[in-house]
């Protein structure tokens, strides 16, 4: 019962070497501890409860900061601290039963092979990585957090992954708030997952995607800002939120503005292969609503395959010149006879509205293309 262990430096000499491993104990507190150069800083495993990290520096491990392994384990903190440089991710959450896990006020970055200077490293790895494919970890939050990495093949600073089908999702209840999220392929991955409430974040410099999202349900994307640093120029990458075979879904008050050249113009970046800044990809019941999507290229916002979709006082606009956003809003294979309502599109290249002549349209203020 309560163990501690506080204001101590553990440094590997062995490339099999952990910091702290814990297994079966009640209140295990770590404060003021500096794990480094070693495989896993923090190993829990087995049955925890009551989990404190606070104020450590968990520093350049070649496995993962943080490891949640298969833990049976309630009302966990992770606190002020600094977890860098360990390269297959940060914190790890992977099988178990967790509930009740808060992770908050810490630097988590440069997870990843790249940087440790690791030539072809093949493993996919994320800043936050939290696995439920067997298992389930509900009841969390991840606020108020620097998260950041090196763009890396797969990566992403969060990732989640439920397990399918539709319907047995294993990873939900989370709410992602008040972080800085930024330099990775993707930003934000989610796969079957259920209710997520993400907003007041701001995000940046996604290789391939900002936000990605695919067979989730029960999702309030809020008050986000997805935009780029002005100090870096024209050393801009492309922006892009996709939401695939998701339903019941919400993206309210977001702003999200493209790379003013159309394209990724940071050295060695992958090419951009998006459509819009927004795609529903055979979603339903999705709502979009007081949003501000600028400068997308090719389009601001796509709509296929996708039922019961209600798109609703949203700014859709180009003011680059000469403009490189081809049409503000394309609607393809929709069930959905209603269109955007309300909204105000603009400055298109082609054509602003590019909308099956099944669906509707009322009250958009429609400027010249």
């Amino acid at each position: 019962r309560m163990p501690t262990i506080r204001d101590i430096e553990i440094a590997g000499r062995h490339p099999q070497a952990d910091g702290i491993r814990l297994e079966g104990v009640m209140e295990p507190t770590l404060t003021g501890v500096l794990l480094r150069s070693l495989r896993h800083g923090i190993h829990v495993t087995g049955r925890a409860r009551n989990l404190l990290v606070s104020h450590c520096h968990v520093y350049r491990n070649t496995g993962i900061g943080i490891f949640l392994d298969g833990v049976n384990l309630h009302q966990a903190i992770i606190a002020s601290s600094h977890v860098s440089y360990c390269r297959l991710g940060g914190i790890r959450i992977t099988g178990g039963e967790i509930r009740n896990l808060q992770i908050t006020g810490n630097d988590i970055e440069y997870n990843t092979n790249a940087s440790l200077g690791v030539e072809n490293g093949t493993e996919e790895t994320a800043e936050i990585w939290i696995d439920a494919r067997e298992g389930s970890i509900r009841e969390g939050t991840i606020v108020s957090n620097t998260i950041q990495a090196t763009a890396t093949p797969g990566g992403a600073n969060l990732r989640f992954i439920g397990a399918g089908p539709r319907g047995s999702h294993k990873v939900g209840m989370w709410t992602i708030a008040g972080n800085l999220i930024g330099s990775q392929s993707t930003n934000i991955h989610l796969t079957a997952g259920l209710g997520f409430a993400i907003s007041g974040n701001y995000l940046y410099s996604g290789h391939e995607r900002t936000i990605l999202l695919e067979d989730c349900r029960a999702i309030a994307l809020g008050s986000n800002c997805i935009g780029h640093n002005p100090d870096y120029g024209d050393r801009e990458l492309s922006t892009g939120i996709r939401l695939v075979d998701c339903r019941d879904c919400t993206i309210t008050g977001l702003l999200i503005q493209d790379a003013l050249a159309g394209r990724n113009t940071v050295a060695d970046a992958v090419p951009t292969r998006k459509e819009a800044l927004v795609e529903l990809v055979r979603c339903s019941r999705v709502t979009l609503s007081g949003c501000q999507l600028l400068e997308g290229t090719p389009a601001g916002l796509l709509v296929e395959d996708s039922d019961d979709v209600l798109v609703t006082g949203c700014t859709i606009l180009d003011a680059r010149r000469p403009p490189l956003m081809e049409t503000a809003i394309r609607w393809r294979h929709s069930a959905t006879p209603d269109g955007p309502r309300g909204c105000g599109v603009h400055a298109c290249r082609l054509t602003n509205l590019d909308l099956p002549p099944t669906v509707s349209v009322s009250g958009n203020v429609v400027g010249p293309s």
